[in-house]
Order: C-alpha cells, then sequence, then structure tokens
C-alpha cells in the first residue's frame, strides 16, 4: 500500500521533501510505519521522532487523516492504504 508521508521543518531535511510516498505492507500499524522509516532514513529520523523505546518522542505530533495518531489508538492505529501521515515537531516556548 501506498501512504502520502509530509513532515517539515528538521523532520523534512532528514527525509529529504517536505512531502513523499512510502510503500508500506498491508497491514501496517503506526508502530510498523516507524519502524520502516527509521530503516530507509536513519538514525536522525529516529532520534528526531521517537524515544528510547521506539514510540513517538513527545517533541512530536503525528496525524494520521488529521487526526491525532495518539487520540485514535497510539502506535497500534492501523495505517491503510491512502492515508496521509503527517509528522510535525512540537514547538514550544515563549
Amino acid at each position: 500500500m501506498k501512504i502520502q508521508l509530509r513532515s517539515v521543518m528538521n523532520i523534512a531535511q532528514t527525509i529529504g521533501a517536505r512531502q513523499t510516498f512510502f510503500e508500506l505492507a498491508e497491514p501496517s500499524t503506526l508502530r510498523d510505519l516507524l519502524k520502516e522509516l527509521t530503516a530507509a532514513y536513519g538514525q536522525e529520523f529516529y532520534d528526531a521522532v521517537c524515544d528510547e523505546t521506539g514510540y513517538p518522542d513527545d517533541k512530536v505530533a503525528i496525524l494520521i487523516n488529521g487526526d491525532s495518531a495518539a487520540a485514535i489508538g497510539g502506535v497500534d492505529v492501523r495505517i491503510n492504504d491512502g492515508d496521509d501521515v503527517l509528522i510535525l515537531p512540537i514547538i514550544d516556548g515563549g
């Protein structure tokens, strides 16, 4: 299956594009996607997105078709053909 992967800032730099398409086996979950993206883009991607356990770090938000992955099942949420996955670094400050 093919998903649209979008990102910005340091994550887009690591991936090499703000928007790309990524192939995944069916069925897949967000956990599977993060493993595949780490395999494709290396330690720099992992460090930017995941914590030491492989889960999305609290410094990123992941949206699947506009919904927060954390709110709809976390890393166990199913990824479907044609889904739009957006990975955003969370910027805080004042």
